[in-house]
């Protein structure tokens, strides 16, 4: 045979090949066919503190609810108008469905026993159960509504219990719950199948599984890899929905057949994709997460904002030559990440302040423990460094020499003792060297409070343990603190209830509270700075575009009105004045969850 005869034949042979392949597959590619639509957007309201927006598709499809801090959006899915519910006074990461469709479980109210339940047709909200049950978690109604299944935090371990409901029952009767099952590793999103078994996600041993029933079999996933809630299964009940890590360091959604058989990947975003819900007709609702975080300066005069850094950077502080600025860095706020709290991609390190070439990366790392590390300060002499950090399994300040090489050693050394989970807040350095001034919880009422701990800026030696100063004439939790310039005060912002904060000087050691303005915001942990002449204070407040801005504040003028410093359309945070006076660095953010449904 010719060689061009044989090349001939050779080529339509795999021609033949080719088309076989695209009409065996084609089929499958069109029955997997779905359509993706955008439906809402969750804009939290702040970068520090706001972990997850809810949402859910209900039972019927025909809305959606989602969760936005303290307030729950509830609206038609293919769009219309929000309904008007009451907001509650904590942040909302969990909420389930009724059946029906006509109410909404969610937690965020320890007041009245952690969940309530909304009711869409009164458009109220009352506690969900009849007694306060502070170990219950993440709720959830049987496909009949004649039960509620939820992860109890018992004394041995994760349990789950069973509660009977009616259909169209409001609240559930506390004292009439059984056991199911005691759950070995941390349980989490409980989901019913259809057939009325329950299941839920289990990490045991490193591995992060979906079993069903909850806490026995886990279910076969192919990939094999870790999966995270919630979960939601078909209507049919053949196939669960969930989020798959990849190897980004991120999650897809997946659609995972429960035999066994290799799933299909439904999303690929740059982001984590997940939160799967599903509806009576088979439409799947999922998020999709946007956080955003940046450096950037200002005139403390007002002007326009520049940007310092081009990664995800936050926290900025001054060293005492303002050619430096301590950030915290990373890539947290990842599902894998934010399920292994406090383990999370966050350090701390430098950068040089450059409006003509942002910092792409850090200057030079300070911290990179595998947990939280973040918000660091100098000593007034620059000897030191202090910053907050999970290292080791604490919740505390840390100290370390700012020099790399030192005769003083170069590891970091624990200052603040408060104890596992009394979290501490940013540390900074009175001017004087001599203190050491934080937030961090009460050790008997674990309200957050001010801490002063003496250091000596010379030798990095702690002189006097950390102490809470005593602030009077106001019932609020402390979020952050300022020395002004002679160290005998401090000026501190604290929130007095949900969405109302307020800004205060109060002495060193303690006494009554001299306000210097209340002010309305749902952004709890916005930071403060002040003036190296102790003349004025930034603070962050919502302003008339509706953006979060950096507002300046006299303190020696007694009723002033504060004059706003940026102006361009985006949300700030965690302002720091410069050394000189003249310039304010902040955080530029956008944290947002994105809704989807596929039908």
């Amino acid at each position: 045979m010719r060689p061009s005869a044989l090349r001939g034949l050779l080529l339509f042979a795999l021609f033949i090949a080719l088309t076989t392949a695209v009409v065996l597959i084609l089929p499958r590619i069109q029955s997997d066919d779905r359509r993706l639509v955008w439906v809402a957007t969750a804009h939290q309201y702040g970068p520090v503190g706001y972990r997850d927006p809810a949402a859910a598709i209900s039972p019927d499809g025909k809305w959606i609810a989602y969760s936005e801090g303290r307030f729950l959006r509830v609206r038609p899915i293919d769009g219309g108008p929000l309904l008007d519910l009451p907001a509650g006074p904590g942040q909302i990461r969990y909420l389930t469905w009724r059946p029906d469709s006509r109410a909404i479980a969610t937690d965020g109210d320890p007041a009245l026993g952690g969940h309530v339940v909304y009711d869409l047709a009164s458009r109220t909200r009352q506690a969900l159960f009849s007694a306060p049950l502070s170990v219950v978690r993440q709720p959830v109604w049987s496909p009949d509504g004649k039960a509620i299944a939820v992860i109890v935090n018992a004394r041995g371990g994760n349990e789950l219990w069973r509660y009977p409901a009616s259909p169209d029952q409001i609240t559930i009767d506390a004292s009439r719950g059984a056991r199911v099952r005691p759950l070995e590793g941390v349980a989490s999103f409980p989901a019913w199948t259809p057939s009325g078994e329950i299941a839920c996600v289990v990490t045991a041993q490193g591995l992060s599984r979906v079993t069903l029933p909850c806490g026995e079999t886990p279910v076969r996933t192919l990939p094999d890899v870790d999966a995270y809630g919630p979960i939601a299964f078909s209507p049919d009940g053949t196939m669960v929905y969930l989020a798959l890590a990849n190897d980004r360091g991120t999650v897809d959604l997946w659609a995972a057949p429960l035999t066994g058989r290799r799933g299909q990947r439904l999303s690929s975003f740059s982001r984590d994709s997940y939160g799967a819900s599903v509806a009576a007709d088979g439409t799947v609702l999922f998020k999709t997460q946007s956080y955003r975080t940046a450096v950037a300066i200002a005139d403390a005069e007002g002007g326009p904002t520049s940007p310092l850094t081009t990664f995800q950077s936050e926290t900025p502080s001054w060293d005492p030559s303002g050619l430096w600025l301590g950030i915290t860095y990373g890539t947290w706020r990842r599902i894998p990440d934010d399920a292994k709290y406090p383990d999370i991609a966050q350090e701390a390190g430098i950068i040089g302040v450059s409006v003509e070439t942002p910092a792409a990366r850090p200057a030079r790392i300070v911290h990179d423990s595998p947990s939280e590390d973040q918000s660091l300060c100098w000593s007034p002499n620059g000897r030191w460094i202090a910053f907050h950090s999970h290292k080791d399994q604490s919740d505390d300040i840390w100290l370390r020499p700012a020099s790399p090489s030192t005769s003083s050693g170069t590891e970091p050394r624990r200052v603040s003792f408060l104890g596992r989970g009394a979290e501490t807040g940013w540390p900074r350095w009175s001017p004087d060297g001599k203190w050491l001034l934080f937030d961090g919880a009460n050790r008997r009422t674990r309200a957050s409070v001010l801490y002063m701990l003496g250091v000596n800026q010379d030798s990095g030696a702690t002189d006097q343990e950390a102490r809470e100063i005593q602030v009077g004439g106001l019932d609020a939790e402390m979020s952050h603190g300022e020395w002004l310039p002679d160290s005998a005060r401090v000026v501190a912002i604290a929130k007095e209830a949900p969405g109302r904060h307020v800004i205060f000087t109060v002495d060193r050691e303690g006494g009554d509270a001299h306000v210097v303005r209340r002010l309305e915001s749902e952004h709890d942990a916005p930071g403060l700075a002040v003036s190296p002449d102790g003349r004025a204070v930034a603070f962050i407040a919502p302003a008339a575009d509706g953006f979060f801005q950096v507002f300046r504040l006299p303190l020696d003028a007694e009723g002033a009105a504060p004059v706003q410093v940026t102006t361009d359309r985006s949300n700030k945070t965690q302002p720091a004045w410069s050394p000189d006076g003249k310039r304010i660095a902040f955080t530029v953010w956008s944290y947002e969850a994105q809704f989807w449904t596929l039908r």
